[in-house]
C-alpha cells in the first residue's frame, strides 16, 4: 500500500516537472517568435522609409534642376532683343508651364533697391524716415550703416586692400561692409522688426547705389527727397522726356541706368507633389563677352508645402 502511494507521488511530481518545462519551452518559443516578428516589422519600416527618403530625394533633385532652368528662362528675357518679350526686372511675377512643372519667376534690378554698401547717407536716411517715420531712428540707423562701411574700409586699408585693380563687376567689393542683406539684420542696434519690413527692398548688388526709377518699388520712389505722389506716378508710366524731367529734380539720388545685376527668385511646383521648392538667384547680364550672363551669388533651396497654392 506504502508503495502504490510512493508511486503515485513520484508520477505526480514528475507530471509537475515536465509541465514546467513545457510551459518554459512555450516561453521560449513565444519570445523567439514575438523578437523575429519585432525584426520583420523594423525591416518592412526601414524599406519603406529608405524607399520614400529616395523618392523625396529624386523629387527634390527635379526640382533643383527646375530652379536652374527658370534663372536660364529669365537670363534669356532680359537679354531678349524683342523689346516686348524683354523682361524689365520690375518685380513683376511671371508664371510659365516648363517640363510638366510650375514655374514663378519674379525679377527685381539691383539698381531699383537700396544699395547698404553704396548708396549715399541722405538717400538712406530719407529710405529710413519713410518706414519708421521718425527722424531720429533713420538717423541712428543709417549712422550705424555708415559706422559698418567705414570699418570695413579700414580694414582694408590696413590688411593691403586695393580696389583700383579690380574688375568693375565684382558684385560687392570684398573689402564691402555688406556681402549681404542679412547682416543688417544682425548689426546690434538694428530692431528686427524694422530690418523684416526694410529688407525686401535693399540690395548690395546695385552699380553705383542711386535709383534707376523705371523698375524701383513705389516704396523707394515715395521716398526720394523731391519726388512728390503725383510724380511717382508719372513713373509708371513716363516717356524719354518725362524720365528726363524726374532726373532733374533728384539728380543725386536717380539713375538713368538700369544696372547689369538682377535678383531673380524662382519658384517651381510638379501638380503632383505635396511641397515645392524656391530659390533666388543674383545674376549680372552684359558682363561676359562669353556668356549671356554671369552667377553672382546664391541662396540655399527652400522646400515648403505652402508652395503648391501660391
Amino acid at each position: 500500500m506504502e508503495g502504490a502511494t510512493a508511486r503515485k507521488t513520484e508520477e505526480r511530481d514528475g507530471g509537475t516537472e515536465r509541465t514546467r518545462e513545457q510551459g518554459f519551452v512555450l516561453l521560449v518559443v513565444l519570445w523567439v517568435l514575438s523578437s523575429v516578428v519585432m525584426l520583420v516589422a523594423s525591416f518592412n519600416s526601414t524599406v519603406r522609409s529608405g524607399t520614400s527618403s529616395a523618392v523625396s530625394e529624386v523629387g527634390l533633385t527635379k526640382l533643383e534642376a527646375l530652379l536652374d532652368a527658370g534663372v536660364e528662362v529669365a537670363a534669356a528675357h532680359l537679354i531678349d532683343q524683342d523689346k516686348q518679350q524683354r523682361w524689365l526686372g520690375d518685380g513683376r511675377k511671371h508664371s510659365i508651364e516648363f517640363a510638366g512643372a510650375q514655374l514663378s519667376i519674379t525679377v527685381m534690378n539691383a539698381n531699383s533697391l537700396i544699395d547698404l554698401n553704396k548708396s549715399s547717407a541722405a538717400l538712406l536716411r530719407a529710405f529710413f524716415l519713410k518706414f519708421t517715420n521718425s527722424k531720429i531712428e533713420a538717423s541712428r540707423y543709417t549712422d550705424l550703416i555708415l559706422r559698418a562701411r567705414r570699418a570695413a574700409s579700414e580694414d582694408g586699408r590696413v590688411d593691403g586692400g586695393n580696389t583700383a585693380d579690380r574688375a568693375a563687376t565684382d558684385f560687392p567689393s570684398p573689402d564691402a561692409a555688406f556681402i549681404d542683406v542679412s547682416q543688417l539684420g544682425r548689426l546690434p542696434g538694428i530692431p528686427r522688426d524694422v530690418f523684416d519690413d526694410v529688407a525686401p527692398f535693399l540690395t548690395v548688388f546695385s552699380d553705383d547705389g542711386t535709383i534707376y526709377p523705371v523698375t524701383a518699388p513705389i516704396q523707394i520712389l515715395e521716398a526720394i527727397p523731391a519726388l512728390g505722389r503725383a510724380d511717382v506716378e508719372k513713373v509708371r508710366h513716363a516717356d524719354k522726356s518725362t524720365l528726363v524731367g524726374l532726373m532733374g529734380m533728384a539728380p543725386d539720388f536717380l539713375t538713368y541706368e538700369s544696372g547689369t545685376a538682377h535678383l531673380v527668385t524662382v519658384r517651381a511646383h510638379r501638380s503632383n507633389d505635396d511641397y515645392g521648392v524656391a530659390r533666388t538667384f543674383v545674376i549680372a547680364t552684359g558682363v561676359d563677352r562669353d556668356a549671356p550672363y554671369r552667377l553672382l551669388a546664391k541662396w540655399p533651396m527652400t522646400n515648403t508645402a505652402a508652395e503648391k497654392a501660391r
